[in-house]
């Protein structure tokens, strides 16, 4: 699991929002769904993730929220190469091959243009990833009055 879900969840951590934008060289939901796994697995508090949009893995949008309820933290998801910066399902394959962490060493136009992806990411999602920081912010406040 190259994201580090597991230290983020459990009580001790008393997380509430997990923003997991997802660049690793494995499938799309490889690492949230490893993740869902391992927090059943130790009984820790983790958000449903319905299994019918696994079916989107080939073709993700950019930004999925998964809302947790009551000690579950909500993740907010982002795959790198995503439906806003491909045109369909093979050039998503094609750049994933083409960035694999497995193709070293990138050379500096090959990390311009992942940087340039990632900040469109982050910009494309920017609402989303605001209105999720604002909404676990009430919830906290709401929790210690």
């Amino acid at each position: 699991m190259n994201v580090p879900y597991p230290v983020f969840l459990g009580d001790k951590r008393d997380i509430d929002l997990i923003i997991a934008p997802d660049y690793s060289a494995g499938k799309v939901f490889e690492t949230l769904t490893l993740a869902r796994d391992y927090a059943a697995e130790v009984k820790k508090p983790f958000p449903e993730i319905d299994d019918k949009i696994l079916k989107e893995r080939d073709w993700p949008k950019d930004c999925y929220v998964f809302e947790g309820k009551e000690k579950e933290p909500t993740i907010v998801y982002m795959p790198l190469f995503n439906r806003r910066n491909c045109k369909d399902a093979e050039e998503v394959k094609a750049k994933m091959d083409q960035f694999s962490t497995f193709h070293r060493p990138y050379n500096k136009k090959h990390i311009e243009s992942l940087l340039e992806i990632v900040k469109g990411n982050v910009k494309n999602n920017k609402g989303t990833l605001l209105k999720e920081i604002n909404r676990v912010v009430r919830l906290r406040e709401k929790k210690s009055e």
